[in-house]
């Protein structure tokens, strides 16, 4: 009977911690990435007797159990629902990662699955208790930089940059059956009235593209792309802008294009365009050695910025970090700038811009990239959010506010693949109402049954007691 007292109050103790871990998940259904647990016992064995019967040779033991105890908790790590909040700057994970966070004060790591940031006051992407958010930092292109983690904070001002680079984009034609012309010297003035002829005579040119490009101070100019062609597949291309307004080209940029009679652009002797070699790649740019800029000093624009040197000017026909594949001098397939029987068609775009205001951030789905929104019309990509996966969930220790830390070191990843950023959303708690008031009733029934069998061995031991009487 004795016994019994003891395995009847071990059975109380683990359907209590059954209940204090079922009330933990139940107050914890509306928090944020809430990972709930589930309660693991073990029995107790007090002694076993084991017996040999010789005739039939078989065993019979006889086991004395010591009840049960608690053994551990374990962390349930399915992922939750998510719910769409609107919020940029909320984010959820579809994978089995964490969050990345570090404390400025303390330098201490933390992990989470609560997506729940906002922008500091400094620019710094923070949770609510202040730690910020980790990341790499990124190109413009978006391509990673460095190789460790780094606090993600968003330029609140975005400086100016000159133009540098004008690239030509698909779709851009040049029309084959344009008529021929004589070529162009910049700052020709035949009229005498001290505008040049090539912005008052559109007979001079066979097609004109206009578009704004920046000094350093980010202030804006109009340049104009005139297209000439002065015989067959054979082209001229000038870059002017009238900067100070008197009607003289003060920018200028004249190169000659060649095309093959297929109408690609050819890299033959005695051309203008020029090709580097990367393996089997040539990538092709129009020469800018004929870049002219007539100001003081050489760069110097009347709004006091600079444009680039002209040694650092590119007009490019195609990509110059893809190029293209030329097989035993075959033409080009896929180039930028093409010359077809057809309309003109032109699209291009120049590095440089305004400086900007900060008016938004968001995070793009799929690979957590951290996009800064400005006045200035630019979005530039700025981080990529650090991701941190665990080979075994159960070495990350709860240290409240929805943090963990870890004895050990994770693998730390950019977003993409099997983990993936989705943004505007949180995920909910994974706990199971349903199944947790089940687990209650269960944990409530169990100590109710230990109960009885303290009461019913507490009978016994009055009867056996009695006997004497």
């Amino acid at each position: 009977m004795i016994r019994g007292f003891y395995n009847a109050v071990t059975g109380l103790d683990v359907s209590r911690f059954a209940i204090d871990t079922t009330s933990d998940n139940l107050a914890n259904v509306n928090t944020i990435g809430f990972k709930g647990s589930r309660a693991l016992f073990q029995d107790v064995i007090s002694s076993v007797t084991v017996g040999l019967n010789t005739v039939t040779g078989t065993l019979k033991s006889t086991t004395y159990g010591a009840g049960a105890v608690t053994d551990s908790t374990q962390k349930l790590w399915t992922i939750g629902n998510f719910k769409q909040t609107g919020i940029n700057t909320d984010l959820a994970i579809q994978g089995r990662g964490l969050f990345i966070l570090d404390d400025p004060l303390t330098q201490n790591r933390y992990y989470t699955r609560d997506g729940q940031f906002r922008l500091s006051r400094d620019g710094f992407m923070v949770n609510s208790a202040g730690l910020k958010l980790q990341g790499f930092r990124v190109d413009e292109q978006g391509n990673t930089i460095g190789s460790s983690p780094e606090d993600i904070k968003i330029e609140t001002q975005l400086s100016p940059q000159a133009t540098g680079k004008i690239n030509f984009l698909q779709p851009t034609n040049l029309n084959a059956d344009a008529a021929t012309k004589a070529s162009y010297t910049p700052g020709t003035d035949g009229n005498g009235n001290g505008i040049e002829d090539i912005y008052e005579d559109p007979n001079l040119y066979n097609y004109r593209y206009s578009m704004t490009i920046y000094d350093s101070l980010g202030e804006g100019y109009q340049a104009d792309i005139f297209f000439i062609k002065t015989a067959t597949n054979t082209w001229q291309i000038l870059l002017l802008s009238d900067v100070d307004g008197d009607g003289v080209s003060d920018i200028q940029g004249n190169w000659t294009v060649n095309f093959d009679p297929n109408g690609y652009p050819i890299d033959g002797a005695g051309d203008a365009v020029l090709s580097e070699t990367v393996g089997n790649k040539l990538m092709f740019y129009l020469d800018p050695s004929s870049l002219t800029q007539p100001y003081t000093g050489g760069t110097t624009t009347p709004g006091g910025g600079e444009f680039p040197a002209p040694t650092d000017w590119r007009v490019y026909i195609g990509e110059a970090d893809t190029g293209f594949t030329v097989d035993n001098g075959d033409p080009i397939t896929t180039p930028y700038l093409n010359q077809f029987s057809g309309d003109f068609v032109v699209t291009a775009e120049q590095n440089g811009y305004s400086k900007g205001d900060l008016i938004d951030v968001f995070v793009l789905s799929e690979d957590g990239a951290v996009v800064g929104v400005y006045s200035n019309g630019k979005s530039k990509p700025l981080y990529r959010v650090a991701v941190a996966v665990f080979t075994d969930t159960e070495e990350l220790i709860k240290k409240g506010a929805n943090l963990y830390t870890s004895i050990t070191t994770p693998t730390i990843l950019v977003p993409g693949g099997s983990e993936k950023i989705r943004s505007g959303m949180l995920e909910m708690s994974n706990v199971d109402i349903a199944r947790e008031f089940i687990n209650l009733v269960t944990a409530q029934r169990a100590y109710q049954a230990n109960a009885r069998v303290i009461t019913s061995a507490n009978t016994v031991l009055d009867e056996t007691v009695n006997l004497i009487r």
